[in-house]
């Protein structure tokens, strides 16, 4: 059961009552489109165009390895390493919410690794990835 009062603006009180409580909502009347003339991913884009052709001219060759905790990604980058890293100068940046331990396990593996806190986000940005490839000196 609710009372509704609209006094002529477009959001409208809703007041619900169960047994001796009275609960307030606010309800939109109206539905507002708001059109993006640019992506709000518009700089990390440039940024990310300008580190690829950076990381190219350089012989760099990065990969993004994705995916749900627990997926599997620490167990099948450290096999791919060991079969790779004779013959390839390899690195690797973990990012993590908080934790170091993926970080360990490849470095247990024997290839330089590094952790990147994500700040509570779930992925990198490009300034993330330039940063983190800073600690590797890919200058050489």
């Amino acid at each position: 059961m609710y009372h509704e009062k609209d006094n002529n603006s477009t959001v409208k009180n809703r007041y619900y009552k169960v047994g001796k409580l009275l609960y307030n909502s606010y309800v939109m009347s109206e539905v507002k489109t708001i059109l993006l003339h640019r992506s709000v991913y518009a700089d990390n884009d440039l940024e990310a165009d300008a580190l690829r052709d950076y990381l190219k001219d350089k012989g760099v060759f990065l990969v993004n390895l994705m995916s749900s905790p627990g997926a599997g990604k620490t167990t099948t980058l450290t096999k791919v390493i060991n079969v790779i890293k004779k013959d390839l100068r390899v690195g690797v940046m973990e990012a993590d919410i908080d934790s170091d331990v993926d970080a360990v396990s490849v470095q247990e593996a024997g290839v330089p690794s590094i952790q990147l806190h994500t700040g509570g986000m779930c992925h990198l940005d490009a300034d993330m990835t330039r940063q983190g490839l800073r600690e590797f000196e890919t200058e050489d």
